[in-house]
């Protein structure tokens, strides 16, 4: 009788067993997408690190998952439950500005996959020249700026002193794709019937393209 009692209990016992191993586990299930066209973004590498408590000791951060998305943008991550402290992610892809975020581990739960939209901006490419033309003035002088500001390793937005005669400057750089850039240039000329004063204007910079930004005086 023992025996089959045994032999009985032998299943649930191993059922359990799983349902505890299944349960080890969180799941992210993401969506790449370019910000301003709200797209399916292909080939984005998404890296998950975490860090966790383990015998009463916060570990080191260290690389938990990482995964590439799919031609709709679909990617995956599982990893090891444990006791989180902190759960940051970061993507990059080609012609974008990278992203990152955290995650509240408490958010996550074993067998229920947590959505994660992440969104990448595109990037544009901003050609500025600026140059004074005949007639000009020694005492000519303008202080020029754009006026947005990004979130990223972008264009400068720092104002900047150019005077005299054949006084010019020119530089390239990098905006959000399908944004406008404003600007703002406050101009001082020495002979009548020339622009003076503040003058503000901005530029479209499309996605993936290029944008010039071109002001004389």
């Amino acid at each position: 009788m023992m025996r089959w009692k045994i032999c009985w209990m032998l299943p649930l016992l191993l059922w359990g067993c799983e349902r505890d191993r299944g349960g080890m586990e969180l799941r992210i299930a993401g969506q790449a997408k370019t910000v301003s066209s709200q797209s399916p973004l292909s080939g984005t590498g998404f890296s998950l690190y975490e860090r966790s408590v383990e015998d009463g000791a916060l570990q080191a951060e260290i690389v938990v998952g990482e995964a590439t998305s799919d031609g709709m943008g679909a990617f995956g991550v599982t990893f090891p439950r444990k006791s989180s402290y902190s759960l940051r992610w970061t993507a990059v892809a080609q012609d974008h500005f990278p992203a990152a975020g955290s995650l509240n581990p408490d958010d996550l739960y074993p067998n229920d996959p947590y959505d994660l939209t992440v969104g990448l901006h595109a990037v544009c490419t901003l050609h500025v020249q600026l140059a004074s033309v005949a007639p000009e003035d020694s005492t000519d002088n303008v202080r020029f700026n754009l006026g947005e500001d990004f979130a990223c390793d972008c264009c400068p937005t720092e104002q900047i002193l150019l005077e005299g005669v054949g006084a010019d400057s020119a530089w390239t750089c990098l905006m959000h794709g399908d944004r406008w850039m404003t600007w703002g240039a406050d101009l001082e000329v020495a002979l009548i019937g020339q622009p003076d004063g503040l003058l503000v204007d901005s530029v479209y910079c499309p996605a993936f393209g290029t944008a010039a930004l071109n002001f004389t005086w």
